[in-house]
């Protein structure tokens, strides 16, 4: 396989192997952001699907051969090989469901599932007809992430030992869109970046039914203790994100998505001689150059459908996978629980 920047082909001289695209539900998020994120993969817009309002405003700004209103009739005429899925929140798992029977793969927006009943069911049907789901969970993907999690993997990082992180939002539709939609990008996070948790105690901060926010302390199966502070009580228009890891006498911090800091052990510096950069000390921190016209980004969807897209082609089983994800469900289950224990207290 060769992958360059017009994307990927199939073996020596091959003709370039291009995937039926469909979307479901053209939302702002859709139009604005996702659908640009595809540009650079062998994937073919074929159809969309939403109600008219949405659809119009799409196909004002990008060219569809067809539009839908009902997105079974749509599987049916076009058998699209990927759908991006973007429906209403509780529809996420049924929608899905219905286009892998149909035999599409999904990128699909978080959560997918309500439960982790649903999730079994996803799992046994991805076995069934061999097509695959992949979670909006885009943060593992994130340049900022992976290169903290790339350094906490270096022997001289150590044992993780200490986690703490902030993330935090405008107001939420929901107490319940807010745990299911915001609350599990970040426990998804925790779980990349450390392993898997234990959720052990829940505070809860309540203002008014859009707005609330928790405390969430847990600890890793490997004994790293951790405290994430989630919450729908800050504006948007602000840095709402930093996470810090602790090891062996360093840390890691990943501060508003876009910076990452390594902080190690300094050299004594005792003389002039000695006023220089320890390449194996001192602080790294990484300093992108946005004077450059390029087309990086720092959320993490380009590199989700380059990855998604080299799965399909390869037949591959993408990652995060619903196996994967169940195991974040989970975490969001027993959130929900100790939320309720607070509320009921």
């Amino acid at each position: 396989m060769i992958i360059n920047a017009g994307g990927i082909f199939q073996g020596k001289g091959a003709k370039r192997t291009m995937l039926k695209l469909c979307i479901i539900g053209c939302s702002q998020f859709v139009y604005d952001f996702i659908y640009d994120c595809t540009k650079r993969f062998p994937m073919k817009l074929a159809a969309i699907c939403d109600s008219h309002t949405n659809t119009a405003a799409f196909t004002e700004r990008y060219y569809c051969p067809a539009v839908y209103e009902d997105y079974m009739e749509m599987l049916d005429m076009e058998k699209p090989d990927l759908v991006i899925s973007f429906p209403a929140y509780k529809a996420q798992y049924e929608v899905t469901r219905n286009c892998l029977l149909a035999g599409a793969h999904v990128f699909s927006e978080r959560p997918i599932c309500l439960n982790t009943q649903q999730a079994l069911e996803l799992i046994e049907i991805q076995r069934q007809t061999n097509r695959y789901v992949m979670p909006r969970l885009n943060r593992r993907y994130a340049p900022s992430y992976v290169m903290a999690k790339n350094t906490m993997e270096k022997q001289e990082f150590g044992a993780p030992t200490m986690y703490l992180a902030k993330y935090h939002a405008s107001a939420y539709e929901s107490e319940e869109i807010f745990i299911w939609n915001h609350a599990i990008h970040h426990l998804d996070v925790a779980r990349y970046l450390l392993g898997e948790l234990k959720l052990l105690h829940v505070e809860r901060a309540y203002v008014d039914p859009r707005r609330m926010g928790y405390n969430i302390s847990f600890r890793s199966d490997q004994g790293c203790i951790g405290v994430i502070q989630t919450s729908s009580l800050q504006y948007g228009e602000y840095p709402m994100e930093r996470v810090e890891v602790t090891g062996n006498l360093r840390n890691v911090i990943v501060d508003n998505i876009r910076s990452v800091q390594y902080n190690r052990p300094a050299p004594s510096r005792v003389n002039i001689a000695s006023m220089q950069f320890d390449e194996d000390g001192d602080t790294l921190i990484w300093n992108q150059n946005f004077a450059q016209l390029n087309n990086f980004t720092f959320y993490g969807f380009e590199n989700m459908f380059e990855h998604f897209v080299d799965c399909i082609l390869t037949h591959k089983q993408p990652m995060p996978h619903m196996e994967d994800t169940l195991k974040t469900l989970e975490l969001v289950e027993r959130l929900r629980e100790l939320v309720n224990q607070e509320i009921e207290a």
